[in-house]
């Protein structure tokens, strides 16, 4: 605890020097600028905002493929934050990146939500239809889950209408060993804010363990922390310098240890999945700089601009 440095307590000249430190920032979204229903957290986009008045080159990171642009787009326009597409990094983002690197060109089997799946097919990615099911004709639900030798590639990721047939042919497929196993979100636990709580609700990753352990296969990851992701922001951000970036996020597994897979400063925000109690398990979780909330950072200053 008395390594994490809690930059309500910093004066003005602490915080400046502190701001003076790094020149890129790279946020989460659910839990640090706004709650996974949408809500926007007070002042979050804004001190974002004010770090790229400053020269700070600002990037949103999310594991969240079910963010639609457009709406993170008003919501940082009603900041005054200017973010372009190249700014804003999730999974299938990651994933179309890495299948072009290593011109993949077969079929592929996905279950992700529909956005994801519009996304994956503008990219030119060829998508096999999903199976069906029929509650009274086991036969032919049996069919549509069979192995399809076409595919040569699974990805899995957040899907609200996941089924047994979605499950059963991602395993069939897998059976496999020439068929890449690719999942994006990984998380065990989504944080919804239900006023005036915060609860636990099912997160993603318990389905992909379901698929990893009847298929035998372990996942190839593109999310938060995975080395891909690293190497997708080596390729097409501008990090000279790890020690020059911030890392902002919100939880222990996911943001603080792929912050310190990347070398990068770490932000822990208290308004999140994890409290900060729960970083300091494990060394990698843990955090340089800890923050109730991202409205609460130019609190040392009188007015938030420097």
């Amino acid at each position: 605890m008395s390594k994490i440095k809690d930059l309500t307590k910093f004066s003005a000249t602490q915080l400046q020097e502190f701001l003076m430190s790094f020149d890129i920032v790279m946020s989460d979204i659910d839990g640090v600028v706004r709650q996974i229903n949408k809500d926007p957290i007070e002042g979050a986009m804004e001190s974002l905002a004010a770090m790229q008045k400053m020269g700070k080159q600002v990037y949103l990171v999310t594991n969240n493929s079910t963010n639609a642009m457009d709406d993170i787009f008003e919501n940082a326009r009603r900041a005054s934050l200017n973010l372009s597409s190249d700014r804003i990094i999730n999974t299938i983002k990651v994933i179309v990146w890495y299948l072009k690197k290593i011109d993949f060109r077969d079929e592929v089997f996905a279950i992700v939500s529909e956005l994801s799946r519009n996304i994956l097919k503008e990219a030119g990615i060829r998508l096999v239809e999903e199976p069906k099911a029929y509650e009274t004709n086991a036969k032919a639900s049996v069919k549509e889950v069979l192995d399809r030798p076409s595919v040569k590639a699974v990805i899995v990721d957040f899907d609200l209408h996941i089924n047994w047939s979605k499950l059963a042919l991602a395993i069939s497929c897998l059976k496999r060993k020439d068929v890449l196993y690719i999942a994006g979100v990984t998380d065990e636990w989504f944080n919804v804010q239900t006023s005036p709580h915060k609860i636990n609700i099912l997160g993603g990753g318990p389905l992909i363990n379901v698929i990893s352990a009847q298929s035998g296969r372990k996942p190839i990851l593109y999310g938060k922390p995975s080395e891909i992701l690293r190497d997708y922001i080596v390729d097409t951000c501008n990090v000279t310098d790890p020690r020059r970036c911030l890392f902002i996020g919100d939880t222990a597994d996911q943001d603080m240890k792929f912050a310190s897979m990347c070398g990068f400063m770490k932000l822990f925000i208290g308004s999140g999945c994890n409290t900060l109690e729960e970083t300091q398990k494990e060394e990698d979780t843990c955090p340089d700089y800890y923050l109730p909330t991202l409205g609460q950072l130019f609190s040392a200053y009188t007015s938030p601009q420097c």
